[in-house]
């Protein structure tokens, strides 16, 4: 999950799960920082695998919820075409092979109330998205899903950025952590590197802590791609 107040939101914007679990995890760290109680929140892209250039295109577009016959079965899990998002962990009942026709309406509910949610952002007074590819097997994830290059690229960050911006009608932050083999030699202000960890998805929780300490404790201001 993400996490917020009525006045604050902390979002995971891909490009995996390690984003929101470890918001999810630290809830005390950001509620001290930003002096309010921050608490969970489920955002649209919390549980998705969603390539940069993939969600660049899909906010360029306006941010459409899909359609069933932009659903396709892989390869590897469910997939939103033409954005190549993945679904790993939903279309299926939680340990079945998925089933698109069965559980379409049920996903169709929950995804279109979670883009409205997404959209009520605009009204934040100030929204941190978070974008991390430091997921230790999004690796494996990328080849079972013929997904291509996790790395990040700088056109494509600078892309979405201001894809959602529009989108929201608004400046938004933009929190971006990678691996030293995975940033893609990006300059972005707000990039933070971490050292590997040895967990299969969720990440190292005191390098997360520490990194979302240094940022909220620094006045706001606005970061983006270059």
């Amino acid at each position: 999950m993400s996490a917020g107040s009525s006045h604050t939101a902390i979002v995971s914007l891909g490009m995996s799960c390690q984003s929101s679990r470890q918001i999810r995890t630290s809830l005390d760290v950001l509620s001290a920082a930003l002096g309010e109680p921050i608490e969970r929140e489920r955002h649209f892209f919390d549980g998705l695998i969603a390539p940069v250039g993939g969600m660049a295109a899909l906010f360029e577009d306006g941010f459409p919820l899909f359609t069933r016959d932009e659903i396709v079965p892989g390869p590897g899990h469910p997939t939103w075409q033409p954005y190549g998002i993945r679904f790993l962990h939903h279309f299926r009942e939680e340990d079945d092979d998925a089933d698109i026709d069965a559980h379409f309406d049920e996903e169709l509910s929950r995804f279109g109330y979670m883009r409205d949610k997404f959209a009520d952002l605009a009204n934040r007074r100030r929204v941190v998205f978070v974008i991390s590819n430091s997921q230790n097997n999004l690796t494996e994830v990328a080849d079972e899903t013929e997904m291509g290059s996790i790395a990040f690229h700088a056109g494509e960050l600078s892309r979405l950025q201001t894809a959602v911006d529009r989108f929201l009608a608004r400046r938004c932050e933009y929190l971006v952590v990678s691996y030293p083999d995975r940033h893609g030699g990006i300059a972005h202000p707000e990039l933070t590197v971490l050292q590997p960890d040895h967990s299969e998805w969720t990440g190292d929780k005191a390098q997360w802590r520490a990194l979302f300490q240094d940022y909220f404790d620094r006045p706001n201001r606005l970061s983006f791609a270059v």
